[in-house]
């Protein structure tokens, strides 16, 4: 396991969502792609020990929705956490990332508290995004402004830059997937976007578009 993915395990989750990552998963992933074909029955034989805490799918897929809300798993834009994932195929984008390795070392080791003029590294920012599934690799003032906020009320906290950055992606992919915040965005898979002059818009998310606005 990385640093990326302990970094990861450290955010806010239960404990189950822990040992279901770090020991059931890792060791089922593929290791070139990071896949895991998921069953609900070695899953739940894995979690009960001696009593049972995991016996519904649901609960289970409500153990990887927090796994997905740190960006330790992904799933792709046909499934739903409110329908069975059994014997079907997830990624775990951070298990092969080790691209990421590759960016000064400065943004791994060097610990610094939230500033108001703190920005992102546009390259890291990019690549985290890419890695946890966000749709739009771009952020609004808001969402900055919203985040740096949060953060200026805990001067005692210091963190990587490249842990700021991981939180802040995955700041901005838990607001997207909740209900939109405007008439004017539009529904991509389990992420509301919001169509901006400038941002590039391909033939695949255009006919995701359509096809989660329900036209032809």
């Amino acid at each position: 396991m990385n640093s990326l993915e302990l970094d990861a395990l450290q955010l806010s989750m239960s404990n189950h969502a822990r040992a279901l990552y770090s020991v059931y998963l890792v060791s089922k992933s593929k290791s070139m792609k990071g896949n895991v074909t998921l069953s609900y029955k070695d899953i739940m034989d894995f979690l009960n020990g001696k009593e049972e805490v995991v016996t519904l799918g649901r609960q289970v897929n409500s153990l990887l929705k927090e796994l997905d809300s740190v960006g330790l798993i992904r799933i792709n834009h046909e499934q739903s956490y409110k329908r069975s994932l059994n014997n079907q195929v997830i990624h775990l984008p951070l298990s092969i990332s080790k691209d990421l390795f590759d960016i000064s070392t400065d943004k791994h080791q060097s610990f610094i508290k939230m500033n108001i003029n703190w920005r992102p590294d546009a390259d890291l920012f990019e690549q985290l995004c890419q890695l946890v599934g966000v749709i739009d690799k771009g952020y609004s003032a808001d969402e900055l402004g919203e985040y740096i906020a949060y953060w200026l009320g805990y001067p005692e906290k210091q963190f990587t830059d490249y842990q700021w950055t991981q939180k802040f992606v995955l700041n901005i992919k838990q607001r997207r997937q909740r209900l939109p915040v405007n008439k004017e965005q539009t529904k991509v898979g389990h992420q509301w976007i919001t169509p901006q002059a400038g941002i590039e818009i391909d033939d695949n998310v255009k006919q995701l578009i359509e096809k989660y606005s329900g036209k032809s």
